[in-house]
């Protein structure tokens, strides 16, 4: 590095920057490059008091504080000067309190929010940007009295439980608000925060509508109201669309402030084809106002587009030799060489199979040997845990030996978030993931390796593309972040025309299903989406249905819940003992009546849309009278996830295959597809009921344990944290079984106890 040139070109964009020639994060994007060069040179006093100025100057003070946090510098400035003095001045103006200070575009972010005054804003901006973070922030300045945040995941949903709990800085709302995470409220506090998933925000709603009213609302991943958009390694058209919109709908449905947030999002593409006013639309009608930070990368990428030349020059620490053509054999040199220089990297795969994705390139990278030297013995315990409750010849167990992470939809969540933190610790070399890595997932890597330009089957968007790229690098521990594209098209996607987001409930033009007829104002409606909707109306008059019914479940169609309630109308005296047969075995002994079930499956399936689970109960078998969902939910009800597996192992598989398979059961069908479909049934028998024998809905004994059973692994309050929290198996029959809680916490290996350690400060909170 020549740091006079360096010093000279940075020192001339500033001078840019303030005679107006270049932009504020065109400078940023300078400062962080001279950072980036300077961080492991010889650095003296004036060369801290110029660094200082520097990263003030830029609006991010924060990079001056990484060269002490991350790259070992004493940069305590001894004595003063004028510069130095007014860019500490203009520092301690981004304090919000003595430990937590903002770069000076949250800070803006911050200051438009106001008392007395409607505050609704959509921010855009890049994933280094620091979106949550200002929440926190907006809500001490503003004082609200009630508050929900809504996350994509479970696991972002624990992650901000476990930093409120366990985190000093956000001690404010641990000792302000009652915090609460389950739907199932039984008591408030004078200030309450709710943090949720779209779908358990939903369901909140339908039980406690009227018992408070929101001040402030923050939605995270709001890109998710546009299926186009939705991010999945599946190649199925993803549902979650409709729980977000709802989710959005509630949020706004009083006088509320509100902050909606996404990453790279770009609206007003009017010259494009693909534009599409609607998302225009829902601002405009909703009186959210746009704040668009998209170009403000506050960790720089640098990318490489790898093609078939043997050599290439990524920056000074980094110049790649391959001595083969073949992808794979590439991937491994490119790694080889990234682990000579002491860093790790994540690799991104379209799909997480063994022919080209994830679990296949694990296979090759072991097969390789290149990490055959890796010392796991930190983490042995995990090993040994997965070992014995697994098997020791899963890929994942295999991949953890040689400091190979293995991420993607179908591993179990708290296995998940262990191999993310260990990751992050320095403890993995490498980490392997599909489009998992992009939702809300926090990791620390200097180098992203794109193994494809598709996710799935489907072609990624420029918004996939930059979402994936901003995974390179991360604020607080990188200055830049390498994107090192091997043999796609990946660069071209990232360089492509953004296509608009979409609001399907403002666009006169989009199909509606019928959820979204009753969602929609009627001038976004055409000529046939009025008569469907008159026509639903109608029926469920007929019928002298209570609108309270339609209310529940809402991701569930009006019509839908009509032919189930006709259906279980018309039940036989057989049929109904069957049922209540079913439901006196689940609350006696957490199983199912196999015969019961097969009535309320046969009840349930000319409404089931989602291809597989309508497979799973329709399908026999050759022998069998009951289908196979019955067989696997028994199996899971007994055995619970290692249950589970076995009974797929009975079936001939693979481990690896056996864990898929259990894996793609439990988290994609059980605990949304089967909850959802059940959950209505439930629903729509007690009204039955209740009619019928003149008692109250809520004292009609229904399957409702079971629905807690599917969606939290869970029937405790305690159990259903845990079960959030992501524990193993054990550590869950602890909370779910008071009175065998000393023998199964004997039970504990090493690992589990760790865990329980964790959890019991986010229980006892």
């Amino acid at each position: 590095m020549d740091r006079i040139e360096e010093t000279s070109n940075v020192l001339r964009q500033i001078n840019n920057y303030k005679n107006g020639r270049i932009e504020d994060f065109i400078l940023i994007k300078h400062v962080c490059n001279y950072f980036d060069k300077i961080k492991d040179q010889d650095l003296k006093q004036t060369d801290y008091k110029f660094l200082i100025y520097l990263a003030n100057i830029s609006g991010v003070p924060h990079f001056f504080d990484i060269l002490n946090s991350r790259f070992n510098h004493d940069s305590n400035i001894e004595d003063f000067d004028l510069n130095t003095f007014s860019s500490l001045l203009y520092e301690s103006t981004l304090h919000t309190d003595s430990e937590n200070k903002l770069h000076k575009y949250q800070s803006k972010i911050l200051g438009n929010f106001e008392r007395n005054r409607l505050n609704r804003y959509f921010l855009s901006a890049s994933t280094s940007f620091g979106k949550t973070h200002i929440v926190y922030e907006i809500l001490k300045k503003m004082e609200y009295k009630n508050v929900v945040l809504i996350f994509p995941t479970i696991a972002l949903l624990s992650e901000n439980l476990e930093r409120i709990i366990a985190n000093p800085n956000y001690s404010y709302f641990k000792e302000n608000y009652k915090i609460h995470t389950l739907s199932e409220v039984d008591e408030f506090g004078e200030q309450n925060l709710f943090i949720y998933t779209p779908e358990r925000f939903l369901s909140y709603y339908e039980k406690h509508e009227y018992d408070l009213e929101f001040d402030f609302s923050f939605v995270d991943e709001i890109y998710k109201i546009d299926n186009d958009y939705i991010i999945d390694e599946e190649t199925k058209e993803n549902e979650r669309d409709v729980a977000y919109r709802l989710a959005v709908f509630y949020s706004l449905s009083n006088n509320s402030d509100s902050l909606l947030a996404g990453p790279y999002l770009e609206f007003h593409v009017k010259d494009s084809n693909s534009y599409n006013s609607s998302f225009d639309f829902f601002l405009e009608k909703n009186n959210i106002e746009l704040i668009d930070y998209n170009n403000y990368e506050i960790v720089n990428k640098s990318y490489s587009n790898i093609k078939s030349s043997r050599s290439y020059k990524i920056d000074v620490n980094l110049n790649l030799q391959f001595t083969s053509n073949n992808k794979t054999q590439r991937l491994i040199q490119t790694l080889n060489q990234i682990n000579t220089i002491n860093q790790n990297a994540i690799v991104y795969c379209a799909n997480r199979g063994k022919n080209g994705g994830v679990e296949g390139y694990a296979l090759s990278i072991i097969e390789s040997k290149i990490y055959s030297n890796h010392n796991h013995s930190n983490y042995q315990d995990l090993i040994d845990h997965i070992s014995s409750n697994f098997s020791q010849d899963w890929v994942l167990v295999k991949g953890l030996k040689n400091g190979i992470g293995i991420h993607h939809g179908l591993i179990p969540k708290y296995l998940q978030k262990e191999i993310i933190s260990l990751f992050n610790e320095g403890l993995l070399n490498v980490l392997i993931s599909t489009t998992t890595i992009t939702e809300g997932v926090n990791t620390s890597a200097k180098n992203l390796i794109v193994m494809h330009n598709k996710k799935g089957n489907k072609d990624l968007k420029k918004f996939d593309a930059k979402n994936i790229a901003g995974r390179a690098g991360r604020f607080g521990y990188h200055y830049s972040g390498r994107v090192i594209v091997l043999k796609n098209d990946f660069m071209e996607t990232i360089d492509s025309q953004a296509d608009g987001i979409k609001h399907k409930n403002y666009d006169p033009e989009s199909p509606k299903d019928e959820i979204d007829l009753f969602y929609s104002e009627d001038v976004f409606l055409n000529q046939n989406d009025r008569l469907k909707k008159q026509t639903i109306i109608t029926e469920q008059r007929l019928r002298n249905l209570p609108e309270s019914l339609f209310s529940m479940y809402k991701v569930v169609s009006r019509m839908d819940k009509i032919k189930l309630y006709d259906s279980i109308s018309e039940y036989s005296e057989t049929e109904f003992e069957l049922i209540k047969r079913l439901i006196r075995i689940i609350n006696f002994r957490m199983d199912i009546d196999y015969d019961g079930f097969q009535v309320l499956l046969k009840t349930i399936k000319p409404i089931v849309k989602n291809k597989n689970l309508k497979f799973l109960i329709e399908y026999t078998g050759e022998t069998s009278e009951y289908s196979m969902l019955t067989n696997l939910i028994h199996f899971y009800l007994n055995g619970g996830f290692k249950g589970s597996i076995s009974y797929n192992l009975s079936r001939g598989n693979h481990i690896d295959k056996a864990i898929t398979e259990t894996s793609k059961f439990v988290y994609n069908t059980l605990k949304y597809q089967v909850v959802k479909y059940l959950g209505v049934f439930n629903l729509m028998y007690k009204y039955v009921i209740s009619t019928r024998t003149n008692i109250k809905m809520e004292d009609v004994k229904g399957i409702d344990k079971l629905l807690l059973k599917f969606e939290y692994n869970a029937v405790t309050d305690e159990g259903r944290i845990a079960s959030d929290y992501g524990v193993p198996a054990t550590i869950l029959k602890y909370y779910e079984s008071p009175e065998n809680r000393n023998t199964i916490k004997n039970s504990f290996d090493n690992f589990e106890n760790n865990i329980f350690n964790k959890i019991e400060s986010v229980i006892n909170r």
